[in-house]
């Protein structure tokens, strides 16, 4: 091969290479693994709201990118929440509107729990940003 076909097959490759490492755009978390440990990458924040409603025995809610997940959550009389702040840097609050419970700020990584004692639907906000809502609907 001459000089000038080497250093064309060369770039095609390093392209190739540049390319594939790139190739996750798309918005999916990916996992590495390596002998010592995991890591996952999240996905980029998408401009796009959804609204999700979990149903289970005691709940997790997380909260991440300003947002409450799930933002409408259904849990029995008895059962627990732990709200997690997930962020890496901003803390929130989970606060009722009725006043029947108030996490305080959440510092990144922080968590907070209650248990729900009464049925009803309960409406929540973080004070520090009043636009992050969601709610609780409690069960017999």
């Amino acid at each position: 091969m001459n000089k000038r076909l080497s250093r064309f097959a060369v770039g095609v490759v390093s392209g190739a290479i540049v390319l594939s490492a790139c190739s996750n755009f798309a918005g999916e978390a990916t996992t590495t693994t390596t002998s010592a440990a995991t890591t996952t990458t999240a996905a980029p924040p998408q401009a796009t709201t959804t609204t999700t409603t979990a149903t289970v025995g005691g709940s997790e809610v997380s909260i991440e990118n300003f947002v409450f997940g799930p933002s409408d959550l259904a849990v029995s009389v008895g059962d627990t929440i732990v709200w997690t702040n997930d962020e890496t840097a901003v803390g929130h609050t989970a606060t009722s509107d009725d006043g029947l419970w108030d996490s305080k700020v959440l510092s990144p990584g922080e968590t907070f729990e209650f248990t729900f004692t009464e049925a009803g639907t309960f409406t929540y906000f973080c004070t520090i940003h009043p636009s992050m809502q969601a709610s609780v609907t409690v069960t017999g």
